[in-house]
């Protein structure tokens, strides 16, 4: 089992799927210890001056973003959760996709060096469930999911989710599936929606 602090889970809501194009919306980051407890949390709605794109989906308007941070207003608060810790993300490769993409627009540093895909670990434990999704995930688990498509709720059940699935991959002597963000998993956007 990993040690205090060597998690962040991280979630972004965005404005679309193209991280070229698409831009972050919302963003939630909280370290967590190897028991689950919450270190440290950072939850922001983020203003990139652009159409939020499907707010059905993620429930964000327009007047919400309005007169809210952009990326490189929080750039330097997000980087010292980030620092040292596995990102830990539902869909991994889209998230850190887009909080590169911000990062570069920005010229900041987003300093990662390790992901871990929770829907690719949850694909290494045979749940045999339909999907893999993250409510999915939650209701196998029994874990309350209050508001889906919600960064700071999504990052919170997937906290809760990270910990059923790292004490499984221990039943089940399953190597974490730890990746450099330079190579990480696929995108899986239908399987992680």
């Amino acid at each position: 089992m990993n040690t205090a602090g060597d998690f962040v889970v991280v979630d972004v809501e965005t404005s679309g799927f193209d991280p070229a194009a698409a831009r972050v919306l919302s963003v939630a980051a909280l370290t967590v210890t190897s028991d689950g407890s919450i270190e440290h949390s950072m939850y922001t709605l983020l203003n990139p001056g652009v159409d939020p794109g499907p707010t059905h989906i993620h429930g964000i308007t327009p007047a919400m973003l309005a007169g809210q941070p952009r990326y490189a207003d929080i750039a330097e608060h997000l980087a010292p959760l980030l620092r040292g810790r596995i990102l830990v993300a539902h869909n991994a490769a889209f998230d850190y996709a887009f909080l590169a993409a911000e990062a570069r627009r920005c010229d900041t540093e987003l300093p990662v060096t390790s992901v871990l895909c929770t829907l690719e670990l949850a694909a290494l434990l045979d749940l045999d469930l339909d999907s893999l999704s993250l409510a999915a995930l939650a209701r196998h688990w029994s874990i309350r999911q209050v508001r889906p498509h919600d960064a700071l709720d999504d990052a919170r059940v997937l906290a809760a989710v990270l910990q059923h699935a790292l004490a499984c991959a221990a039943e089940l002597k399953i190597t974490l599936p730890v990746r450099s963000p330079a190579t990480p998993p696929p995108v899986l956007i239908q399987a992680a929606a």
